[in-house]
């Protein structure tokens, strides 16, 4: 290596002229942007990401489904896999004797129960994020990761009572607590869109 590097420095013309410096797309001008994407390359990006983080609701509330999106929320399968020991790692909300993973969102029958507020079927055997396309098939409407988001917030929230409060899942309160959520973030609309969201809030049941 040090021989090609004096072999190259052999060749170099050195003159008295300033040096130019550029960035590799072809522009004096920085853009810590552009750094970024040359950096990272170029990733294909499920959609689901980019409509996430256009949604009116709270960063606890994106963040929260970002971590469900990319399989980093801690649920029980995830503690096991950083050695983390627990009595069992199962769903607390049903009795199936099922690992605690996205079961607990999609699968688990007090989730399934849960959907049926929205009247949503799970599509069977699919990814999370082909899930929520379908879903958006079936509310057909430009609100309908709002909905998503909350019923998985919900879902979460019944989870988190039965292991830190040891209160068991009730449908009813389940169904309390996503409306009360809901009528929230219309505080958070934009005014262009606030009537829009609004009607679509008062469209559930």
């Amino acid at each position: 290596q040090l021989q090609a590097l004096r072999g190259n420095l052999e060749d170099l013309n050195v003159n008295e002229e300033n040096d130019l410096w550029g960035y590799t797309w072809g522009s004096n001008i920085f853009s810590a942007t552009k750094i970024y994407r040359r950096l990272i390359g170029q990733h294909q990006v499920h959609p689901v990401f980019r409509w996430l983080w256009k949604t009116i609701f709270q960063p606890k509330h994106k963040i929260f489904f970002w971590l469900l999106l990319k399989d980093r929320l801690s649920t029980r399968n995830i503690l096991r896999r950083k050695n983390m020991h627990l009595e069992t790692y199962n769903c607390e909300l049903c009795q199936l004797a099922i690992e605690e993973t996205l079961h607990l969102f999609l699968e688990c029958p007090f989730a399934r129960t849960c959907w049926g507020i929205l009247n949503l079927d799970i599509q069977p055997q699919s990814s999370f994020p082909e899930v929520i396309l379908y879903f958006r098939d079936q509310l057909n409407s430009e609100f309908f990761l709002n909905a998503v988001i909350l019923m998985c917030w919900t879902i979460w929230g019944a989870r988190n009572d039965v292991i830190f409060r040891g209160i068991g899942p009730n449908i009813h309160s389940s169904k309390l607590s996503f409306n009360r959520e809901l009528a929230l973030t219309a505080i958070r609309a934009k005014e262009s869109i606030s009537q829009t969201y609004n009607q679509w809030i008062q469209s559930w049941p």
